[in-house]
């Protein structure tokens, strides 16, 4: 079922991207400062290419983010472990003292 609404979603989405591109036909030239401007552009190629650069740099800001707790959940299991390790002593002790208090 999941399968479907994404196939009918993506379809939609194609869709209504076609119409876009075939609705904004119209050149536009970029003027920037000192003079500069770019040769003249389809207003759907420069919609469609903003677009991507968004999805592009929110991806980059995903894989920083997620290599960052990466490595604070590597920390936090360094730490967790080295804890277990300390208290190791102290329950083969409980468990000693336990044993005895059950055969006295």
């Amino acid at each position: 079922m999941v399968k479907v609404a994404k196939t009918i979603f993506l379809t939609l989405l194609f869709i209504l991207g076609i119409t876009f591109a075939m609705e904004n036909t119209g050149w536009v030239v970029l003027r920037y400062y000192f003079g500069l401007e770019t040769p003249p552009v389809p207003v759907f190629l420069l919609v469609l290419f903003s677009v991507l650069f968004g999805v592009l740099l929110a991806g980059v800001g995903f894989v920083v983010d997620e290599w960052s707790l990466r490595r604070a959940l590597r920390e936090r299991e360094r730490e967790i472990a080295a804890l277990q390790k300390e208290l190791q002593p102290h329950r083969e002790r409980e468990r000693a003292m336990a044993g005895n208090a059950t055969k006295g």
